[in-house]
């Protein structure tokens, strides 16, 4: 008689708490969630459909593509390298290695602009840094008539950038570059806003960073030099000159930046600056507008 060998069956419940275990014996932060993001990867659901199928068992090739995924994230490869994908304002964007990973206090970035916009219905703007397209794609996608120009220095992160905004339907409505300044980008034009999250990391803190960051993430897209304050006098003399009266400039920071960037957005001329918190108490936001003859700017609606 021929003898079978048996194969031990995983459910889903039991798949997510040794992968739990397994991450979290090498440091991962958050083990728990980056258990539920790779499980419902590989089965094809969400994480909230887990919690429905825990005793249900999951396929073998299910269980041995996880295994390489937390083999990847156990060397603490990011999280958002291995799916893919994160959501930034309830919009979907695309992600890859070689691209800054968006942080969810940027949305405080876009926030800052949607609410400094008023009912402004048409408006041009010009992102420094695009990244993988979060601000940018963000903003056309809340403003139908806006219209954008975003440049970076990295063409995988312009490729990325492009991909995501087509993915919005903004496509035609966001001019992407490869560049490394302002004036190479601007055409003559002027903007009602610019808008930048530039690297900030102080140039000493990097290696001290998590290894998902220090390791994986680009270095040029977080050096922010010494001070971490490196790119703001480009992006101040840039908004100086090429936001119309009144327009708006609005950037991200680190915290404990913000009374230095604020000289500098003060030393280019630019107007009414305010610092504003995220919601850890950290500094995160800077903005200014540019003079206006007759006094007046954006109305900010909080």
């Amino acid at each position: 008689m021929r003898r079978t060998e048996s194969v031990k069956r995983v459910t889903v419940l039991e798949a997510l708490r040794l992968s739990e275990a397994y991450l979290a014996g090498r440091g991962v932060e958050g083990a728990r969630l980056s258990a539920e993001h790779l499980l419902a990867r590989r089965l094809g659901c969400s994480r909230l459909d887990l919690y429905l199928r825990f005793d249900r068992d999951v396929a073998p090739d299910a269980l041995e593509a996880m295994r390489g995924d937390l083999r990847r994230r156990g060397e603490r490869y990011p999280l958002q390298y291995i799916i893919g994908e994160i959501e930034f304002v309830s919009l979907p964007f695309r992600v890859r290695e070689g691209v800054f990973i968006p942080r969810p206090e940027t949305e405080l970035l876009v926030e800052r602009i949607d609410a400094l916009a008023g009912e402004r219905v048409e408006a041009r703007f010009l992102e420094l840094g695009v990244g993988s397209g979060v601000v940018s794609g963000s903003l056309a996608a809340g403003h139908p008539a806006w219209r954008g120009t975003a440049f970076d220095v990295s063409p995988a992160a312009v490729s990325c950038a492009r991909e995501n905004i087509r993915a919005l339907g903004a496509g035609d409505r966001v001019d992407l570059f490869v560049a490394d300044s302002f004036d190479a980008v601007a055409g003559g034009r002027r903007f009602d806003v610019v808008a930048s999250n530039p690297p900030y990391v102080r140039s000493g803190e990097i290696d001290g960073l998590a290894p998902e960051v220090s390791r994986w993430e680009a270095r040029a897209a977080l050096d922010g030099g010494e001070d971490g304050t490196r790119f703001y006098p480009a992006i101040a003399a840039a908004a100086a000159r090429l936001l119309r009266p009144g327009g708006l400039a609005a950037v991200e920071i680190g915290d404990g930046q913000g009374s230095a960037v604020a000289g500098i957005f003060a030393g280019a001329g630019l107007e009414r600056i305010e610092v504003r918190r995220d919601y850890n108490r950290l500094e995160r936001i800077v903005t200014a507008f540019a003079p206006r003859e007759d006094g007046t700017a954006w109305t900010a609606s909080t």
